[in-house]
């Protein structure tokens, strides 16, 4: 599967612009993309997860609308009841349900809950030929794979283009209060007025006023919550991965990242010619290799999450925030995986 087959548009630049349209970064990646272990694309969320279900569907069935109501790990088969009755057994139960998981108190009872940061989310799409229509707005399509944002002391619009470049993503992010009480925006599919943004972002500048001005009067928007470290993401047969065992904000763009390199792990971690015997101690050892990668990247994203004014620190410089992508991705998951069963193996 390769993001070439679903728009994926590589990255070329990045460009940091203040509320007032002033450029204060531009780093182009061509001097150090050779380091990377793989190449940094842009896509659109929909076609990737489009193309994940379509290879899914090759090997599985996919059963949608269903609503967990029991989760039971005891014994060697864990096994989840549905609302319908149905109950599905399997050797290996693996808990990628999300941000607001259903199974995450079964396999860490206890778990804190996840919690609002106070900012929320407006996300749109507009065509990059629609933006080559104004003046003030041509130069941000004018080169190809430039990923943008405008940013002041508590809020911020980035953009990048996806789906070969045809389309720009927009995401608007604006302190929770001033969006309506009654708005049920921890939802992914919630209404947002355009009324809001507008308002939000008046004083920036005459290019991003535009943008605005060219989304839908209907938005998505959604709530930003984080969460405290569980105490294990494991027991027995089954495990939490994704936003279930670690809950992103997407002020990195990491958090899908970082559920895929759980899979790549678990699946690195139980080769064929496993046996139901060998789950509990891989999927510890998916655990303990996992762990500091992701409280590395997760810390970070917290730290280019905070406002200008942030009273708990500054936010890092764009500069910084390009060192930590170009650590992110210079990691191997599958080799660094690979290397904690072979170091098992070998001490057997």
């Amino acid at each position: 599967m390769h993001v070439n087959n679903f728009g994926g548009t590589l990255l070329h630049e990045i460009h940091r612009y203040g509320f007032d349209g002033e450029l204060t970064y531009k780093r182009e990646f061509a001097d150090t993309r050779h380091h990377w272990q793989a190449e940094w694309y842009l896509v659109h969320r929909v076609e990737l997860h489009n193309q994940l279900k379509k290879r899914a569907l090759e090997t599985a069935t996919l059963h949608t609308r269903c609503r967990i109501t029991q989760v039971n790990l005891e014994g060697t088969c864990p096994s989840v009841t549905l609302d319908d009755g149905r109950t599905f057994r399997a050797d290996l139960l693996l808990g990628a349900d999300g941000l607001h998981s259903q199974i995450r108190q079964s396999i860490a009872p206890g778990s804190p809950s996840p919690y609002p940061v106070g900012k929320s989310c407006f996300r749109w799409l507009l065509p990059t030929d629609q933006l080559r229509q104004h003046t003030s707005t041509v130069g941000f399509v004018r080169n190809t794979g430039v990923f943008i944002e405008w940013a002041s002391d508590d809020r911020r619009l980035v953009a990048y283009p996806c789906s070969d470049g045809k389309i720009l993503n927009l995401c608007a992010f604006v302190p929770s209060s001033e969006i309506q009480a009654d708005n049920q925006s921890d939802c992914w599919q919630a209404a947002g007025d355009k009324t809001t943004i507008v308002k939000a972002f008046s004083k920036f500048s005459p290019g991003v006023q535009q943008v605005i001005a060219s989304a839908d009067k209907d938005l998505k928007v959604w709530d930003l919550y984080d969460m405290e470290s569980l105490p294990t993401w494991t027991r027995g047969r089954a495990a939490l991965l994704g936003d279930a065992a670690h809950p992103f904000q997407p002020y990195m763009g990491q958090g899908a990242a970082m559920a895929i390199e759980d899979a790549v792990s678990i699946a690195t971690l139980l080769p064929c010619g496993s046996t139901p015997h060998d789950i509990p101690m891989r999927l510890e050892m998916y655990q303990t290799g996992r762990r500091p990668r992701v409280d590395l990247v997760l810390h970070y994203t917290r730290m280019n999450g905070r406002d200008g004014n942030d009273a708990a620190g500054d936010r890092m410089s764009a500069a910084e925030m390009v060192k930590i992508m170009n650590i992110c991705f210079s990691h191997n998951e599958i080799e660094h995986s690979k290397n904690l069963l072979d170091g098992t193996s070998a001490g057997q």
